[in-house]
Order: structure tokens, then C-alpha cells, then sequence
């Protein structure tokens, strides 16, 4: 079994709707984090494992409850980065810009 743990989330700017972004990550569609306000140049961190086969689809997205949920980013981690060190994903759906910082294990 290889594992992700999401290290850091670190917003640079916002979506490009009004007020703050309300934050939460899904692993392979279930919901780790969330939901966590942040505005530009905020820092969180995460501290958060998933146990994953293969492959496991991250999707962070910002909660919206007049309209649909942004998508601020998704990407793909693969067990052939185990034991690789800290990863980072930079992440700029609607207008945000964001990094994640991850590690894979065995």
C-alpha cells in the first residue's frame, strides 16, 4: 500500500469571486480537509495521510453555496513517487494561484 500525505497548502491569490476562499481537498473523492477560510498569502498546514493503490486524484476546490464549487486545481500522484521527497503542485483554477506540498510513501 503507498501512502500521500498533504504537507502545506499555500495560497498566493484567491479565486477570482468576492471575500476569501473556503477551502477542502478530496482524495480520490472522499473529503480529507476542509473547509479552512484562507486569503491571499495564506499558509496551512495539513498533516493529512491517504493510503492509495496506483494512483490517487487530488481535487482541491473552493465551497461556493449559491453556485457550483470552484475548481482551484487537481493532479494525479502515482506510487512510482514513493521515497522521492516533498512534492509540489502549483494550482490556478479560476483565477487563484496556489501551491500544495505532499510527500509519497510505501
Amino acid at each position: 500500500m503507498t501512502t500521500v500525505t498533504l504537507n502545506t497548502l499555500q495560497c498566493h491569490s484567491t479565486t477570482s469571486g468576492p471575500g476569501a476562499d473556503d477551502v477542502y481537498i478530496n482524495v480520490d473523492g472522499v473529503q480529507v480537509y476542509g473547509v479552512h477560510e484562507f486569503d491571499d498569502n495564506d499558509s496551512e498546514e495539513i498533516g493529512v495521510s491517504r493510503n492509495f493503490e496506483d494512483k490517487a486524484k487530488i481535487v482541491v476546490r473552493d465551497y461556493d453555496s449559491t453556485n457550483p464549487d470552484d475548481l482551484i486545481g487537481a493532479f494525479w500522484v502515482h506510487k512510482s513517487q514513493a521515497g522521492t521527497g516533498e512534492h509540489a503542485e502549483s494550482l490556478t483554477g479560476d483565477g487563484s494561484s496556489y501551491d500544495i506540498y505532499y510527500d509519497v510513501t510505501n
